[in-house]
């Protein structure tokens, strides 16, 4: 996996589309107030950010209020948020493997249409062929991305957010664009 690569292509991408897409993450943010709405802001911003890198066409915002897969991403935050606080609570190492391993099971109920269960276990599956290592890799750039989003109060957020979905959406292309998992599912 080209890193530098993708991380010039995400900042020119972010760039490109920087007043549109800070709009994207600042009003999904917002919506997020609602608690009801997280689902749809979550797939919204996978949604709209993997077709914004696909298809080069900015996220519609739409998408984040796009109640189309609520119950299955309302399941996977769900089941996934508490295995993820238990592995950290309880043990930290495991709770950092299960977030390596899920990076893109979102991508996969989405993209893919896969049930929640399937979808974790087609990311697994990719983090697995590629190499944990290459995967950690990406989940340490987008922790350190966290960091400095919310170290401005947060206010970095709505510019790291958008450039963190974008590398996100560019590893998760990167892994599936061999067809590996598409073999299996």
């Amino acid at each position: 996996m080209d890193y530098a690569g993708m991380l010039k292509e995400s900042w020119e991408k972010l760039l490109a589309e920087m007043v549109h897409l800070v709009l994207f993450a600042l009003v999904g943010w917002l919506l997020c107030f609602t608690l009801i709405l997280i689902p749809t802001v979550f797939a919204g911003w996978v949604r709209g950010i993997l077709a914004y890198v696909r298809e080069g066409r900015p996220p519609d915002f739409d998408e984040l209020w796009n109640f189309d897969d609520y119950l299955p991403t309302a399941l996977m935050i769900l089941l996934g948020g508490l295995a993820l606080l238990v592995g950290y609570t309880l043990f930290f190492i495991p709770g950092l493997i299960l977030s390596v391993w899920w990076l893109y099971a979102m991508y996969f109920l989405l993209d893919r249409d896969m049930g929640v269960v399937e979808a974790f276990g087609a990311s697994k599956d990719l983090v697995s062929s590629d190499g944990f290592g290459v995967h950690l890799v990406v989940y340490l750039v987008l922790l350190l991305l966290s960091a400095l989003g919310g170290a401005l109060y947060g206010i970095g957020g709505f510019f790291t957010t958008p450039f963190g979905m974008i590398f996100l959406s560019l590893a998760y292309l990167d892994g599936t664009a061999t067809g590996r998992v598409e073999e299996e599912y």
